[in-house]
């Protein structure tokens, strides 16, 4: 049995959650569901991330405390991943006592070592707001490819920055110009960590998505530079050291380390440690690729490597709505809640993990959303679902009569439970659930060709045989697609007595309770008056 930790990316508690963070979070709980079912003892963990400066600019707009804005959304967040299904070990949040704690005694020891330095250098500071300004407090021009950028990170050509690169920069809180002011900070020394991280980086790489593999290797070979750790701000987690009481531990170096506090939290240190049986997953969207590849193996290098670093890295590309960035000024911001107030959890979550992939952006457009979970996943596994048992309830009045299963069904259904074990341990959740959409319409195909209609009239006992083949192939797609779509799959194994191994399922001889249709087709007309203003 391993310990798998599947790390989510932490979400900024300053608003709902949106598709967008849903689709590039749904392979972390695909990854955990299934984990769970093989035997591993997981550790499926993320929070709401309460030091980010959009925390600091949503209070201030709001008029009131940082905590406030924090304990507020931290409520609607978790429920907005409930809803969608997911089964976190920990949801927890970065300003606990738990987590403060340990990102200040990892902090500690990392300033004990060789690769933590005092520096003095330029932070931008704003006259008229009379403060220093965190990276999300400024915004203007990438020096590199001249794109609109953050003060940490540019989305037009990925580089990590700093505030004080940026061309033109402003405020964010009052429009002004800050200006660059002298001051002491601590430094991370990752330049003298390149050969280990680039050694670290050959070891993983190949368990990585595309896009994390290219991004990561990318930094590496324009060379890493040193970055400051510590902030001239006061909310966040407190530098441990004396003297510096006025600043704090820089987000990004400390919102990582959540993983392992919220791990501790529940499954303890060992899940946590370097270990041959220790297997951890990170999931995010690709904008987090630079703090889960290169960042946080660095934190754990200058720890002293204490901790485990990440195996298999989950990056994402963007989700666009109907063609457009994802905006809340625009209003293009299409939240969890609004979905799931529409639609059954599984339809929102096969349609997302059906698209979303590590290679290029993927366009949500609601004419796509209810073709495609339409015609692959009710006209499909629905379909199949509903008129097998339809036809044993009016047929055999709901009685399952066991027999052989041929042996091409069953090769058939051993080796989607081998390709699909393969590769969701792999991270690879969206080729597996293609892999398991071939059991579902070679499930249809046999039913197609047994043609039990006709059957019934000419061999009542031959039908009965091929329903059960049926039913088998059905029961073993509920399992393996359980993962994905686990609401639907939860009625299908309860009507049908199936148990929770991850592996083949035959049927005993039984009667089918009470049955219902698994879902109802979506009408498109319906759904784009309903969301007719995203449309345009």
């Amino acid at each position: 049995m391993k310990k798998v930790l599947i790390g989510l990316s932490w979400v900024y508690a300053n608003g709902r959650l949106h598709i967008g963070h849903v689709g590039s979070s749904l392979p972390a709980d695909v990854i955990a569901r299934f984990h769970r079912l093989i035997g591993n003892d997981v550790s499926f963990v993320t929070g709401s991330d309460c030091y980010g400066t959009p925390i600091l600019v949503a209070a201030n707009a709001d008029g009131k405390k940082p905590e406030d804005i924090v304990n507020h959304y931290h409520k609607l967040l978790k429920t907005d991943f409930e809803r969608m299904g997911f089964t976190f070990d920990n949801y927890s949040l970065t300003m606990n006592d738990h987590h403060k704690n340990f990102a200040m005694q990892f902090h500690r020891e990392m300033y004990d070592g060789d690769f933590v330095y005092e520096k003095s250098a330029d932070q931008l500071y704003c006259e008229k707001c009379k403060q220093y300004l965190p990276d999300r407090y400024v915004e203007g021009t990438c020096p590199h490819c001249k794109s609109h950028a953050k003060g940490d990170s540019c989305d037009g050509c990925s580089k990590m920055l700093e505030p004080e690169e940026l061309l033109d920069p402003k405020c964010k809180l009052c429009g002004g110009e800050p200006k660059p002011k002298n001051t002491a900070q601590l430094y991370i020394k990752l330049s003298a960590m390149q050969k280990d991280l680039e050694k670290y980086y050959n070891a993983k790489k190949d368990t990585w998505t595309t896009n994390a593999q290219g991004l990561a290797g990318r930094y590496l070979r324009e060379g890493l530079h040193d970055r400051a750790i510590t902030r001239n701000i006061e909310w966040g987690v407190p530098v441990p050291r004396d003297g510096w009481e006025d600043k704090r531990i820089y987000i990004w170096a400390e919102n990582v380390l959540g993983y392992l506090s919220a791990t501790i939290e529940v499954k303890g240190e060992d899940f946590v440690k370097p270990h041959k049986d220790n297997l951890h997953y990170y999931v995010h969207a690709k904008d987090n690729i630079p703090f889960h590849a290169i960042i946080f193996p660095g934190l754990i290098t200058a720890n002293g490597n204490r901790y485990h670093k990440p195996d298999i890295m989950v990056s994402s590309e963007y989700i666009m709505l109907e063609g457009k960035k994802m905006s809340k000024s625009a209003g293009t911001l299409l939240t969890a809640h609004e979905m799931a107030d529409a639609f059954d959890p599984d339809l929102i979550r096969f349609y997302l993990l059906r698209n979303i992939n590590d290679k290029k952006d993927f366009n949500f457009t609601f004419a796509d959303f209810v073709n495609v979970v339409n015609g692959e996943l009710i006209n499909n596994f629905g379909n199949l679902v509903n008129r097998t048992l339809s036809f044993v309830n009016s047929k055999f009045s709901g009685n399952i009569a066991v027999g052989e299963i041929s042996t091409e069904i069953s090769d058939q259904i051993k080796n989607t439970y081998k390709t699909v074990v393969d590769l969701i341990t792999a991270g690879k959740t969206r080729d597996a659930l293609l892999t398991a959409l071939e059991l579902v319409n070679f499930g249809n195909k046999t039913f197609d060709n047994y043609k039990p209609w006709i059957t019934i009239k000419e061999n009542t006992e031959e039908c009965k045989k091929q329903i059960f083949n049926i039913v088998t192939i059905i029961a073993n797609i509920a399992k393996i697609m359980e993962p994905f779509i686990p609401f639907g799959c939860a009625k299908v194994k309860k009507w049908l007595g199936v148990d929770d191994k991850f592996e083949i399922f035959t049927p005993t001889e039984m009667t089918l309770p009470e049955i219902e249709i698994l879902y109802n087709r979506l009408d498109i007309k319906e759904v784009q008056e309903k969301f007719a203003g995203y449309i345009k």
